[in-house]
């Protein structure tokens, strides 16, 4: 006997329903949000007690030098970085079951065609199927160039910044818009530079392989190139974007829900349009001018050495300038309290990115 007219396709929709269901659950963009959410969670459960070993160590520094560089650095963090530090480390720690996840359900090729391997043979390389990394016999050249142009048009930059009147010199009496500087001090450019580079370094190895190492070639796995290069900029910004407003009260340290409290603040932060556009778009150029120098050359060394130059950048102008107070509230638009903030920055990142565009040659596809 035939089935009743529409017996078929009514029995079909519950094993379609548990099949999208199933295709969603696998989905690589749904993991990667999952992963986000797990690893700010770890973060911030993590945060109030890293806080107080760093303090702890920070009260009683070692002798052995490494240690003692991480005690001083420890003892001079405020409770927001450690927050971010922590984040951040979750994301490393979790980065791995992410990958076995990623995996789960799906045939195993061999390691070496996976995007997050770190060596590859020019022939093993297939541009439109996650472009995994491959060996760069320009990496050290690319690196210099790299770190050279950040640092380079960014210091130049905040020079201009500085003649504008928006900062000063810590040594000079006033700015150049006769702002008088209300704390004079040395400038120690060489000391500074060997506080700042360690760290630097840590954290630009660690990021640009968690960001455009491992993620990036998971989203060129998941979409389209364009798509994925916007949306782990995105992701990148809001990574660094994990600061509460300037000015609301911190939770205490020592609470274990200070991490979470802290998340919450940070979340409201979003709905403020200053910081989301001085702040957050300035961050979200910076991870897309890394990614596409990632995919542009198919290696690290390019980005790493953009990622170290505007860190060293920042930190050196840091060093030797302070912000002017009372400038009209209009110029908090265009320059921030760092060379990392407002719309002129946010210039200069796209003109470096507009750099690295015409300096690297198209990769040829693979067919």
């Amino acid at each position: 006997m035939a089935p009743p007219p529409g017996a078929g396709s009514d029995s079909s929709r519950p094993l379609h329903r548990i099949q999208s269901t199933g295709w969603i659950l696998q989905s690589d963009v749904l993991k990667i949000l999952a992963y986000i959410a797990a690893a700010l969670s770890c973060g911030a459960l993590l945060a109030p007690w890293i806080y107080q070993l760093g303090k702890s160590l920070a009260a009683y520094p070692p002798s052995f030098a490494p240690l003692k560089f991480i005690a001083k650095s420890a003892g001079r963090a405020d409770f927001p970085t450690y927050f971010n530090r922590a984040s951040l480390l979750s994301g490393v720690a979790l980065a791995f079951p992410l990958i076995l996840w990623l995996r789960s359900g799906r045939t195993k090729g061999p390691y070496r065609d996976t995007p997050w391997s770190l060596r590859l043979p020019d022939e093993a390389v297939v541009l439109d199927q996650g472009q995994p990394l491959r060996r760069n016999p320009r990496g050290w050249r690319q690196f210099i160039t790299g770190f050279l142009l950040a640092a380079g048009l960014l210091l130049l930059a905040g020079w201009g910044m500085q003649q504008a009147g928006f900062f000063v010199w810590k040594d000079a009496a006033f700015s150049t818009r006769g702002a008088p500087n209300k704390v004079v001090t040395e400038i120690q450019l060489l000391k500074s530079f060997g506080i700042i580079l360690p760290g630097a370094i840590i954290v630009t190895l660690v990021e640009e392989i968690l960001f455009r190492g491992l993620l990036l070639g998971i989203f060129l796995r998941a979409t389209r190139p364009l798509p994925a290069i916007v949306l782990l900029s995105l992701l990148f910004a809001f990574i660094h974007f994990l600061r509460p407003p300037d000015g609301s009260p911190l939770p205490d340290p020592q609470s274990a829900s200070a991490g979470f409290l802290l998340l919450g603040q940070i979340f409201g932060r979003l709905v403020d349009p200053l910081p989301l556009l001085s702040r957050f778009s300035l961050m979200a150029m910076v991870g897309g001018v890394l990614t596409f120098a990632r995919y542009r050359t198919a290696s690290l060394w390019l980005p790493v050495g953009l990622h170290l130059g505007w860190i060293v950048g920042v930190g050196l102008f840091k060093a030797a300038t302070w912000p002017v107070a009372g400038l009209p509230k209009a110029d908090a638009w265009w320059v921030g309290a760092t060379l990392f903030e407002g719309l002129l920055p946010l210039l200069i990142v796209a003109v470096t990115g507009l750099l690295v565009l015409m300096l690297t040659p198209a990769l040829p596809r693979k067919d």
